[in-house]
């Protein structure tokens, strides 16, 4: 899948605006308006991925509990360090995209 960044769909959407209302907007408008529509798209983006980031932590955590628990059977203890694995490296996936 082709990813489109904030600028390129600021860059669209104001094209479309174009078309639909030729000459309307000044040079000076259009390039407010996508400076405005890339930064709230990339604030958008960036508080989905912390987000992200913050259910990873928790299911890591989650998952480190329970494979910690002196009570759970062997299998549960396996499955528990699986998925803690799983979520750390996603946690450390979406950091990296992050920086």
């Amino acid at each position: 899948m082709e990813h489109l960044s904030p600028s390129a769909i600021a860059a669209a959407v104001l094209a479309d605006l174009d078309r639909d209302r030729p000459g309307e907007l000044s040079a000076r408008l259009r390039q407010d308006l996508v400076h405005r529509l890339e930064t709230a798209l990339r604030t958008a983006a960036r508080q989905d991925r912390d987000a992200c980031i913050e259910i990873c932590a928790q299911r890591r955590d989650l998952w480190l509990a329970t494979e910690d628990r002196a009570d759970a059977p062997p299998s549960l203890r396996a499955e528990a360090r699986h998925r803690s694995n799983e979520a750390s490296y996603l946690l450390d996936a979406l950091r990296a995209h992050t920086a």
